[in-house]
């Protein structure tokens, strides 16, 4: 399925943000996307780029390399949430760790893009290492899981995905949850928590 690498090129790396949120490091957002038709929760400390509120702005007036997010973002129907990390953690590695959600129209059930997303992603050269493969059942209903580092090539770095796949109503929904590769430890259960927090609305 053509939509997640092409996707992940241009979301993959998101800069670090320029000041830490004072924001609890326990705390929790729900964030809606009444175009996408759902919500997921991550942690408070991550800015949503898809709005631009005051907050994001200001950002990309300090850090004018998040701009070419913004314009993504507008351009673009099929991203319908883009989350970074600002936390100290991201500021300390220079690097935001993020959600992206896409949803675009597709045909056929859950297995039939599994086996495609799978050849796709192994025939586009940008995969480091194992492609991690699994169904797994969430609260949002059965997805595919995909875990795996890929290399955009560039001067980006390697970065590890976790993604979550969902097929439902003619259409796929994709959460990418990216980080580098050093970081997999300390978001692992940031990410599970937030994939499990995922709903359909």
């Amino acid at each position: 399925m053509r939509i997640i690498a092409c996707t992940l090129a241009a979301l993959a790396l998101v800069p670090a943000a320029v000041a830490a949120s004072s924001t609890r490091a326990d705390a929790w957002t729900t964030h809606r996307s009444a175009a996408g038709g759902f919500t997921v929760s991550t942690p408070a400390t991550w800015i949503d780029m898809t709005r631009l509120s005051p907050e994001v702005l200001t950002r990309v007036r300090a850090l004018p390399t998040l701009a070419q997010y913004v314009t993504l973002l507008r351009s673009s129907k099929i991203v319908k949430l883009l989350v970074a990390d600002a936390s100290a953690t991201a500021i300390a590695n220079h690097y935001a760790s993020n959600l992206n959600v896409v949803q675009a129209a597709t045909i056929g059930d859950l297995r039939l893009q599994h086996d495609a997303t799978i050849a796709q992603l192994r025939s586009s050269g940008v995969v480091r290492g194992t492609l991690h493969a699994s169904y797994v059942t969430l609260p949002a209903g059965r997805a595919v899981s995909l875990s795996y580092l890929a290399d955009f090539g560039g001067s980006t770095p390697t970065v590890a995905l976790q993604q979550f796949m969902f097929v439902r109503g003619g259409k796929a929904t994709v959460l990418t949850y990216t980080t580098l590769p050093k970081l997999r430890g300390a978001y692992e259960t940031i990410f599970a928590r937030s994939a499990r927090s995922f709903r359909f609305v």
